[in-house]
């Protein structure tokens, strides 16, 4: 069994815990996030799909953030979209369908988009789906990365028990989410995609990093 059929098939299994989704649910789902996303004041010129690719820990809500508030983009987060199933207790399985909707119709509506997620998975397939009919977008891969035993000391912090700790919506504590690292960790270590810019977010400088990742975008025409 090769890693990536074993990762699948585990993250099938956790995705499936809680009620089916229906049509009409989904709907309400989706206009739900609609009203959590903050918009920018400027549609960023040329339109663009800003597409991070990096493990679990390795930073990427917090580059995705920043870049997202600098560059005018609209930010569209799995990890929110499975906050909010699981809130409501519907399980995961239609998550990458939700964010597909979001991410169409504000493409459509002429907005650039930041994938907060891995898109060395499933955020493939929402970047190709998206740019059928856009030919002018422009597809801006960047890599979001941290040596392994920060990234471990990250997630062992972050999912500690405590009652006033924010979960990962589908990481239940550290041992799950270091047991979730593994599993996806062999996806990453034959990567091939057109980085534009590598953030290692264990440096002390990441508003520096910003700022050159920003300036190489905005060079884009």
């Amino acid at each position: 069994m090769s890693h990536e059929f074993e990762a699948v098939q585990k993250a099938k299994q956790e995705s499936a815990k809680g009620a089916e989704l229906t049509d009409e649910t989904f709907e309400e789902i989706v206009k739900g996030m609609e009203e959590t996303i903050v918009l920018p004041t400027q549609k960023h010129q040329p339109q663009i799909i800003l597409c991070p690719v990096g493990l679990v820990g390795s930073g990427k809500t917090t580059v995705i953030k920043l870049l997202s508030a600098r560059l005018g983009l609209v930010r569209i987060s799995g990890d929110e979209i499975r906050r909010q199933l699981q809130l409501k207790g519907y399980n995961l399985l239609r998550t990458l369908e939700i964010a597909d909707s979001l991410a169409k119709k504000y493409i459509d509506l002429g907005y650039s988009i930041g994938i907060d997620s891995d898109c060395a998975g499933n955020g493939k397939d929402l970047v190709r789906a998206n740019t059928e009919g856009h030919p002018d977008i422009r597809i801006i891969w960047i890599h979001i990365q941290a040596p392994e035993p920060l990234i471990l000391e990250r997630l062992r912090i972050r999912h500690q028990p405590s009652d006033n700790a924010e979960h990962h919506p589908i990481l239940r504590d550290a041992d799950h989410a270091i047991a979730n690292y593994l599993r996806r960790k062999p996806l990453h270590e034959h990567l091939d995609f057109p980085f534009l810019y590598t953030f290692d977010t264990s440096r002390d400088d990441l508003a520096k990093q910003i700022d050159e990742a920003v300036e190489m975008i905005e060079k884009i025409k």
